[in-house]
């Protein structure tokens, strides 16, 4: 099974998609998400993973957007605890390091760890991973990266500290993403949507309203601004349902009132994966 991934190997999203499908699987890397999207649109791997929302820095929108343009089908979701670890070539010290290479995301989440070695210089970099690569490839004496542990495995670098993250509640979702044409329905009790409404007066309150009335729990609501149309709305929702028919009915009733509708993918909801890892944690 080939399964496209954000990043190099040993980037987090590698750690979900082992997580998700286990260990009998290829990994495809693309650099951009934009690619990704594009590997699964056009049928170039069976599956792809995108991370879509992170309890620090929160959605990533353009993610949800890339799913909706591409038409892709989300299959299912799986939650990453993420762990940043500070690794470096081997016989390397702490003391030693001049630089610190990451993506900026894991850089913000490592900041406090830093201050205690304020003579190391944080640098961007595109990918947690590539930054590890880099130093493996190159040989790199002084420089340092920060990534998953998986990593630093692939790349055969030395860990020099684990878990520098500042705030260990730090949890990234990803989402499962197919091909609609390759796409089989399973068993799903969620449901990831895009709506575009009238523009009139109550008309979010009322869409809310029908939801609650069939039942239906809203987990998730966010609003993104409609490109070339100022002042006019997207709204992702994500939602939770025992009873597939009211589901349906909820669908049936919200669509007459909306201007568009994008069912992004009913799926599982990944509880199991965040359950386990929060207890884990605890």
């Amino acid at each position: 099974m080939q399964v496209a991934i954000q990043g190099v190997k040993g980037a987090f999203h590698e750690v979900a998609a082992r997580n998700y499908f286990g260990n009998d699987i290829e990994i495809l890397p693309m650099l951009h998400f934009s690619d990704l999207a594009e590997s699964v649109q056009n049928g170039d791997c069976d599956y792809g993973i995108m991370a879509v929302e992170n309890t620090i820095s929160g959605t990533i929108h353009a993610n949800l957007n890339l799913i909706r343009e591409h038409k892709l089908v989300v299959c299912g979701e799986e939650y990453l605890r993420i762990r940043q670890n500070l690794v470096a070539k081997k016989g390397t010290k702490i003391e030693d390091l001049n630089e610190v290479h990451s993506h900026y995301m894991a850089i913000n989440q490592t900041r406090k760890f830093f201050k205690q070695h304020p003579n190391v210089h944080l640098v961007d970099s595109i990918d947690t991973a590539l930054s590890m690569k880099e130093i493996a490839e190159n040989n790199l004496d002084k420089r340092g990266a920060i990534g998953s542990l998986l990593a630093a495995e692939h790349y055969d670098l030395e860990v020099l500290a684990e878990s520098i993250e500042t705030n260990k509640k730090n949890y990234t979702r990803f989402l499962i993403l197919r091909n609609k044409e390759t796409w089989n329905k399973n068993d799903s009790n969620k449901a990831s949507m895009a709506l575009v409404l009238d523009n009139h007066l109550g008309s979010l309150a009322e869409i809310l309203s029908i939801i609650a009335s069939h039942n239906i729990d809203l987990s998730k609501i966010e609003s993104v601004p409609l490109v070339g149309e100022p002042w006019h709305y997207q709204f992702y929702l994500d939602v939770l349902f025992d009873d597939k028919s009211k589901y349906h009915n909820m669908i049936t009733e919200i669509s007459s009132k909306l201007d568009r509708i994008d069912i992004l993918g009913e799926y599982t909801n990944g509880n199991q994966s965040y359950s386990k890892i929060h207890h884990h944690d605890n």
